[in-house]
């Protein structure tokens, strides 16, 4: 699996558990104390985010870190 391709599946997680909880990019933005476009952008698959910064969208989506990480495993598996 590519680069690119982690980054999309991982903001298809961000953007399903963000809906799944009913959040606005700017909740979460604001929450996890980052810039909204920000979130936007790795929801659009345009970053890879930083160890940190999973911890800070983590915090903002009200999910416990494993929490990301586990679904992207199950989206990549899923997508093989």
């Amino acid at each position: 699996m590519e680069k690119q391709q982690v980054q999309n599946i991982f903001g298809e997680v961000i953007y399903e558990i963000r809906m799944d909880k009913n959040l606005k990019q700017s909740e979460v933005a604001e929450k996890g104390r980052m810039d909204v476009t920000y979130i936007s952008d790795l929801e659009r698959g345009k970053y890879m985010p930083s160890l940190f910064t999973v911890l800070k969208l983590a915090k903002g989506l009200e999910v416990i870190p494993t929490k990301l990480i586990s679904a992207l495993q199950e989206k990549m598996n899923a997508s093989e």
